[in-house]
């Protein structure tokens, strides 16, 4: 007996150890990938968003999928494990519950890039972390910096993050494994280093898989859409329990907010399984619960079809730190866009889990999830534990306790009972030793209105101001400047508008004119911190910097500013070269914001420069623990102790998609700190590129080598730091080659200078022998000089005849001059030279219909595939076009019966133009027509039926701003009936859409000649306007 003892020991003592650990493994894995590539090197400022320069997008997708490695971190316990791809941007690819094998976070088992995100390719699955400007982060599909980690406590860690580049803004994703525990953490980690504000967004965006039984778990009374308009949830107004997946069988694709309720969770379970997943986070942290869903018709099956190839339709459950994804519009609500104000840090921890065997989710913790039900007189209560964790169910109503029960619980056991209990009597289920509970009356609800009475007015100053802010804090600067001019125009005392424009001009680098606001503010009053504070930055900027102290004195005065002004202050100390009273305001200004890390970066900078190491190492760690990521503090230790482990150490996490950018951020720090000798030793140590040496030589005011960088490849080089206006200016004043001009142009045009940009770019002449410049000059010559923008067109061409691109924006700028004939030569010759490029085929297509081959058009179309972007439809709209027109020529031959059949083919979706059929498709332009048919026809009765088809889909759908709106309006006129008409105006001037097609259906609707006339001339060449016209000269 004893020997059987000994030996169970020795072999149980090592897997009992296991236990007490989580493990974290790296390894490549095999999948099938269906990559994206073809990267633009044209500036995404000329083909997608200024909001997101200087990233560049990508522009080639495959059909056919290719085994291709990844890297995959993977971190295992005994209750979960969880996977992470530090390759495709740091996203958790999936999660799974061991003791079932399910997955509670999706795991799509291939890798199927398609152009969705803000630079094209995204692929579906797993947590993706979404930082800096809505839609899918720029790093969504590239690599970002990660580093893995064991932790004392027996967890294990894997660090993911990169810098968003065009706010410069930090972020980093710790996902954590506790060694005993059934879930995972994240422990986000946001840092706006700049001296301004930027935009603030943040949705962690979670997906799991979806079927007919699966029920949303998120508490809350109302959903809000990302304009802000409010409606009720979970039943919705057409009383529609939506929180019911199989109930969204209607519309198009769902994207709701829900809000209403103080509680921590959000989660979906599958009846038929009996399991299900969840998120928890402090309310206070992450407020934001979002809930999206493919529509359940083919117009979101295709997606399916086009993001994975075996893993089924997903849902996503998004996390945010707003109530909602906020677009503005002209509808005015409580929701705003928000600041990231300078400075900041931002930190916040998450909890992802799965569930089984309780039913759903009534309340969560990180101890476990409750769930509870009522049925005829009887009480159901499941408990899943997700610690170990001593619970008591304690179950009382009307004061008095009925019921209770105690039991231990390991990770993912569960508790399953019931009490008999009158179906009315209230009641409430706390779970001791887990903080669960759960109450009958819901008394997590809040107060808050989501919704505004008061009626905006677009020609006040307050209005122009708040339009303004919400222009900044979406990244458009040019528009925000402009509405926040109109406000000082209106009001000239408006000081939070004149603050603003301080901002916006010291971000477009004219300092003057931002000073000019600046003091304009203060002109007002002396001590406002937000007008000191900008002032401050400003003067700094110039290299005023007594005066920068000064106004960051009275900045510093108040809580908002009192952190970053100390910081600053700090900052010029050392500039001036006074390290004592640097520390003094590094360390006021971490008494306001121990997370600010440019007064932390001060502090290791001046402890070195004091020989001071053991302090600095003080600092070092405590940067280090808050980012494992922070390579300023890498490179500090390096600095501090000079060792090649050191040095190796710094490179070895900095594995992003572009590892000069951090090399470059690290040294302008230095640079900015006037330490001009250890921004030239970072830079020794970066990849080439010709950025980092142009910096190199700027710093060593080194012309010499200014020859050799004009030498290298202008190819993907997008300078758009403020800071870097001036090495671009002083390489133009000693070089006259013509890419240091082009640069330079660049950089005006990210910071909103596009005049400037324009102005360097004709002065270029025709010495650049590189394409994407004639590309980028065209685009800016747009509207201004059309002759010289088709012959930038054609030299980028001539240039670069291999690029498809080139072509394709040849023959955008002919069907913008709307001359078919060049169109059709241009795209014929480009379907035949490019084989299977679906883009150039799309034009082609439309070539053939704008020059009356509506037959060949649509023979193009049926022989292509597009993928497509989401929300497209380009393709399904050229054949339904293509024939329509054929249908109004043959009915113009009075061959209704044969117009008939082409006006049903084409209400068709085919499926290989990257589009799938809706629930309720707007077929009116077609009933319309074949109304007319039916007539002629001498089928009355039929047409009749069609026309009320018309007015019943314009009643009965949601109003959407289209051309087809004006159909029940001419049935309505041929009938004689004026009250549907009046009706039909007054709704449709509810929906307050500035859109072309929707103006000019309310111009006619109104009888307003001018506005129709306006519109006629937005719409002119648009074939869905030609459409109409020619519908209107039928009578039915």
């Amino acid at each position: 007996m004893s020997i059987r003892i000994f030996l169970f020991l020795l072999f149980a003592f090592p897997m009992l150890v296991t236990a007490q650990k989580a493990v974290v493994t790296e390894s490549e894995r095999e999948f099938l990938t269906y990559p994206f590539g073809e990267p633009s090197p044209v500036p995404i400022l000329a083909e997608r968003s200024n909001r997101i320069y200087p990233y560049h997008s990508f522009d080639g997708y495959s059909v056919t999928g290719q085994k291709q490695k990844w890297k995959v971190v993977k971190l295992e316990n005994d209750y979960i494990e969880v996977y992470i791809l530090p390759q495709v941007g740091g996203k958790v690819w999936g999660a799974i519950e061991k003791s079932t094998g399910k997955e509670f976070i999706y795991r799509n088992e291939v890798m199927k890039f398609r152009n969705i995100s803000m630079r094209g390719p995204w692929t579906s699955g797993g947590i993706e972390f979404n930082f800096g400007y809505i839609g899918h982060t720029p790093a969504t599909t590239n690599p970002v910096d990660y580093k893995t980690q064991e932790n004392a406590d027996g967890s294990v860690s894997c660090f993911v993050g990169t810098m968003d580049l065009p706010s410069r803004t930090q972020w980093r994703v710790e996902i954590r494994l506790p060694k005993d525990k059934a879930y995972f953490e994240t422990h986000a980690l946001w840092n706006n280093p700049t001296p301004i504000t930027q935009s603030y967004y943040n949705w962690m965006t979670g997906a799991a898989v979806v079927s007919d039984d699966l029920e949303f778990f998120y508490p809350g009374d109302e959903e809000l859409g990302h304009d802000g308009a409010n409606g009720p949830w979970p039943v919705d107004a057409a009383g529609r329990d939506i929180s019911k997946y199989a109930n969204s069988n209607f519309g198009s694709h769902r994207s709701s907010h829900i809000v209403g309720e103080y509680t921590d969770f959000m989660g979906g379970y599958y009846h038929k399984s009996n399991f299900g997943f969840g998120h928890w986070a402090l309310y206070n942290d992450m407020p934001g619960h979002k809930l999206w869903l493919w529509a359940l018709s083919r117009n979101g099956g295709i997606w399916e079809d086009l993001l994975t190839d075996t893993d089924g339709q997903y849902m996503e459950f998004q996390a945010g730190r707003m109530f909602n994804q906020f677009q503005a519009s002209s509808l005015r609500t409580p929701i705003t866009q928000v600041p990231f104000s300078p400075g900041m840090t931002d930190r916040w921890q998450e909890l992802w889990f799965p569930v089984k065997d309780i039913g759903g989710l009534s309340d969560v913790s990180p101890q476990g999830v409750l769930h509870v039900t009522r049925d005829q007189g009887k009480l159901s209560i499941g408990v899943n534990a997700l610690a170990t964790s001593q619970a008591k169910i304690i179950v009382t109503s009307n004061g008095k306790v009925i019921h209770t029960e105690s039991k231990s619980l390991n990770p993912m056991e569960v508790i399953q009972t019931s009490v008999s209990l009158d179906s009315k009597a209230p009641f409430e289920v706390v779970v001791e030793g887990m903080d669960l509970r759960y109450s009958s009356e819901n008394k997590n609800l809040i107060k808050r209105p989501f919704a505004s009475m008061f009626k905006a007015d677009p020609s006040s100053a307050s209005y122009l101001y708040y339009a303004g802010m919400e222009q900044k804090e979406s990244r458009n600067y040019k528009g925000a400047k402009t509405l926040l001019l109109n406000c000082v125009a209106k009001d000239a005392q408006h000081i939070g508008a004149v603050t603003a424009l301080s901002e916006l001009y010291y971000r477009s680098h004219q300092f003057d004119s931002a000073l000019y606001y600046s003091n304009l503010g203060l002109q007002l009053d002396a001590y406002d911190p937000g007008v000191n504070y900008y002032a401050g930055v400003n003067y700094r900027a110039q290299g005023d910097l007594l005066n920068a102290l000064e106004t960051f004195g009275w900045a510093a005065r108040s809580a908002e500013y009192r952190s970053p002004a100390y910081a600053q202050m700090a900052a010029i100390e050392i500039q001036r070269g006074d390290l004592t009273l640097g520390e003094q305001y590094a360390q006021q200004s971490l008494d306001f914001n121990r997370y600010n890390f440019n007064a932390l970066h001060s502090l290791t900078i001046l402890y070195r420069k004091t020989n001071r190491a053991t302090e600095a190492d003080k600092i070092l760690e405590t940067l280090l623990t808050a980012d494992a990521l922070d390579h300023f503090a890498d490179f500090e230790k390096y600095l501090l102790h000079n060792t090649p482990d050191n040095l190796a150490k710094f490179k070895a996490t900095i594995q992003n998609e572009f590892p000069y950018q951090t090399y470059l951020e690290v040294a302008l720090q230095y640079q900015s700190l006037g330490l001009a000798d250890d921004a030239l030793q970072v830079l020794d140590k970066a990849p080439a590129h010709p950025l980092v040496h142009l910096w190199a030589a700027y710093l060593k005011k080194d012309a010499s080598a200014l020859p050799s960088i004009a030498a290298e490849s202008p190819a993907f080089v997008f300078p758009f730091r403020l800071e870097t206006v001036e090495p671009l200016q002083w390489a133009t004043q000693k070089s006259d080659h013509w890419k240091f001009k082009y640069y330079l142009a660049l950089n005006d045009w990210g910071i909103q200078r596009e005049k400037d940009a324009l102005s360097l770019f004709q002065s270029c002449g025709s010495a650049p022998d590189y394409a994407p410049f004639y590309t980028s000059r065209a685009f800016l010559q747009k509207g201004k000089d059309s002759k010289q923008e088709l012959a930038d067109l054609e030299t980028a061409q001539r240039l670069a005849p291999q690029d498809w691109r080139t072509t394709s924006t040849l023959i955008e700028y002919y069907e913008g001059q709307q001359d078919h004939q060049k169109t059709l030569t241009l795209s014929t010759a480009a379907v035949k030279k490019f084989k299977g490029n679906y883009t150039l085929g799309l034009q082609y297509a439309k070539a053939l219909l704008n020059n009356g081959q509506y037959a060949a058009s649509v023979k193009t179309l049926e022989g292509m595939t597009i993928l497509p972007f989401e929300g497209s439809s380009d393709g399904k709209n050229v054949y339904e076009q293509a024939y329509m027109l054929w249908a109004l020529d043959l009915i113009g031959k009075k061959k209704y019966a044969d117009a008939m059949t082409k006006l049903e083919k084409s209400k068709a979706w085919p499926e290989n133009l990257g589009v799938g059929k809706p629930y309720d498709a707007d077929t009116r332009m077609q009933e319309y027509a074949e109304a007319f048919c039916l007539q002629k026809m001498n089928k009355g009765k039929e047409a009749e039926a069609l026309q009320t088809a018309i007015v019943e889909y314009s009643n009965q759908q949601p109003l959407e701003p289209t051309l087809n709106n004006i159909l029940p309006l001419w049935v309505w006129q041929q009938k004689g009936d004026k009250a549907a008409t009046q009706a039909w105006l007054e709704k449709l001037n509810t929906l307050g859409s500035q859109r072309p097609a929707h103006r000019w259906v309310v111009a006619i609707a109104k009888g307003d000649t001018s506005s129709k006339q306006s519109a006629e001339t937005a719409l002119k060449g648009n074939p869905y306007f030609l459409i109409i016209e020619k519908l209107k000269a039928l009578s039915i």
